[in-house]
């Protein structure tokens, strides 16, 4: 056999070296440098031209020649304001363009609508004569009749429709009813379409009223929970309905049972227990779990929600509607103070919630005791809250002090005088009618408060009255100007917890200034009250007679209401001058004035004196 050589070892032809051949080494290197350009080394610079450094160092003095040649400019010439002229139009840009082009291939109605659109912003503007506006209305249909359904949910093109609605005739408009009827479900949910819906129900015939109600008939459940769809709902109930589609609504609330008994309901709860006794804890549940959803998606502040969770309220157990209230209701009772149906709810959270969660409900009030103290509904809420609450020590610091700040814009409010009254005399029935006596009385059987009502009332009194005889006095003219703001300045006079020498003197001083102002009606009836009331008659006789002289005051008898206002003077002898009037009125002749009823019986007295 033949023996192979092993490389590294010793043979037949010697020791062989594994090294490479360093001859053959460097002549590869040479042939691979050949191949590529020259490199320089580093840490050594590449050689330039001359004529190429000259070239560059003349560039760069330019341009610095250029930046001191501008800032020179500007030192000299600085910038002007921008001129008033209008300036040339620019150019549309080039994506704008393309954008209509996109538009334009992918809806084949773009032109069409593009008009539609330019048409509503000439029809809109209220500067137009009413041909030219009628001319764009006709155009206006011509262009979408057919094409409501398409534009609906397009809320640009949504007030095109409600433009025509508004503008066009109800005949003329039912090409737009009927193409919305099969969609005024959804469209009632949408965002803006529902306010096409409120347009349709505002600018239609009581017929497209009907037809509007019929799509809508069994869905006013489910829409009433809806976020959007609840405004649609509302007004319809509130402005629109009759009273047989109001209790179709709401008694799609009651539960399926009831619901097919609905024809023999009628829209109150109390009339629906009378018939279905049995039933009456069904419909409670059902309430109740609609008036959760309710309080939770912050829909109270509508009407029919408002009626629906009045039912409940009405009929409930206490337990029940203090958890509702401790729970969920209390940062709402604000929303819908200011109705006839929060009102009452308002109230009976107040009157069957605990101490602690009054307490966080007067808080909530902060802020909004002015608006509540104009309002027709929400001064009820305040007097209810005056009748019920024992920490009288809140009351005065959260809202009979925010009373005092605006006090001169509640007066000069009808609502407002009567929350004075209710603080001044409160259930007197002089000055509330009967059926608001019985309502606030509802709210005596609470078993939360536990003070005396006279001795709440007193100390909301005595820091209530000085705040109010301080503004009184200043403003006794304007007072005296209409009758129910006189009422308030008598009940004032007759039932403040306070010194009230001010407030007399001030009213002396007005009849001082302008003798004939007894001979008015406002002026008569002060006077009138003052002097009958034993509290305050010998201080008010004195001030009289000592401010007025004497003979000023005889002439006050040529006059009806002046007489029985001397009359008065010398009647209740309580005046330390009564001799003088007297006497000076025996001489005067009495018998020269006017005959009237008052120099009649001042005549009677004098004979008799």
């Amino acid at each position: 056999m033949v023996k192979r050589a092993l490389a590294g070892k010793s043979g037949k032809y010697g020791r062989t070296d594994l090294k490479k051949d360093p001859v053959k080494k460097k002549a590869a290197g040479k042939t691979r440098k050949s191949s590529k350009q020259t490199i320089p080394q580093s840490g050594k610079k590449a050689l330039v031209p001359k004529e190429v450094l000259e070239a560059l160092k003349e560039n760069r003095k330019e341009k610095q020649d250029k930046r001191k040649e501008a800032l020179e400019e500007k030192k000299k010439n600085p910038k002007k304001r921008k001129s008033s002229e209008p300036k040339e139009p620019k150019e549309p840009l080039k994506k704008k363009a393309l954008k209509k082009v996109r538009k334009a291939c992918e809806d084949n109605e773009y032109e069409n609508l593009t008009k539609i659109k330019a048409l509503w912003e000439k029809g809109r503007v209220n500067d137009i004569a009413d041909s030219k506006r009628a001319e764009i209305v006709a155009e206006l249909k011509e262009l979408m009749e057919g094409k409501v359904e398409s534009l609906m949910f397009k809320h640009d093109l949504a007030r095109v429709v409600q433009l025509l609605l508004r503008l066009g005739k109800s005949e003329d408009n039912n090409f737009i009813v009927q193409e919305l009827l099969p969609h005024v479900c959804e469209l009632s949910k949408a965002k803006y379409g529902k306010f096409t819906v409120n347009c349709m129900l505002k600018n239609t015939s009581p017929k497209q009223r009907k037809l509007i109600f019929k799509a809508l008939k069994g869905q006013f459940k489910k829409l009433t929970l809806h976020a959007e769809a609840v405004t649609v709902i509302d007004t319809m109930y509130n402005d629109y309905a009759t009273s047989k589609e109001r209790t179709e609504m709401i008694t799609e609330f009651y539960g399926k049972e009831l619901y097919l008994y609905r024809d023999l309901l009628s829209e109150h709860f109390t009339k629906v227990i009378e018939l279905y006794p049995d039933k009456k804890e069904k419909v409670l549940e059902e309430l109740l779990n609609h008036t959760q959803v309710f309080i939770e998606k912050g829909l109270t502040g509508h009407i029919i929600v408002q009626h629906l969770m009045l039912q409940y309220f009405l009929h409930g157990t206490e337990e029940t509607i203090q958890e509702l209230v401790s729970e969920k209701l209390i940062e709402q009772i604000v929303k819908f103070v200011h109705t006839k149906e929060g009102s009452k709810i308002a109230m009976r959270c107040l009157w069957y919630s605990k101490a602690k969660e009054r307490k966080l409900i007067i808080r909530t009030f902060k802020g909004h005791v002015k608006d509540m103290c104009m309002n027709e509904n929400g001064y009820l809420v305040l007097c209810a809250l005056f009748d019920c609450v024992d920490d009288t020590v809140l009351l005065k610091k959260a809202i009979l002090s925010e009373i005092m700040e605006s006090i001169d814009t509640i007066t000069m409010s009808h609502c407002g005088r009567l929350l004075l009254n209710y603080i001044l005399a409160p259930r007197s029935t002089k000055l509330f009618p009967p059926s608001i006596i019985d309502f606030l009385k509802i709210g005596d059987t609470n078993s939360v408060s536990k003070k005396d009502p006279e001795a709440r009332r007193k100390e909301l009194l005595t820091y209530a009255s000085p705040g109010i005889i301080d503004n009184f006095k200043d403003n006794v003219e304007s007072m005296l100007m209409e009758n129910t703001r006189t009422l308030l300045l008598t009940s004032a006079v007759t039932h403040a917890n306070c010194d009230i020498t001010d407030l007399l003197t001030a009213i002396v001083d007005l009849l001082a200034s302008d003798l004939s102002l007894v001979d008015t009606t406002t002026m008569h009836i002060l006077m009138r009250s003052v002097q009958q009331n034993k509290d305050h008659q010998k201080q008010f006789n004195d001030i009289v007679t000592s401010k007025i002289p004497l003979d000023d005051i005889t002439n006050w008898a040529k006059t009806n209401r002046g007489a029985f206002s001397v009359l008065r003077l010398i009647e209740q002898k309580t005046t330390d001058k009564h001799d003088e009037l007297v006497s000076s009125l025996k001489q005067s002749d009495v018998t020269s004035f006017e005959q009237c009823a008052g120099r009649d019986k001042l005549l009677e007295f004098l004979n008799t004196c």
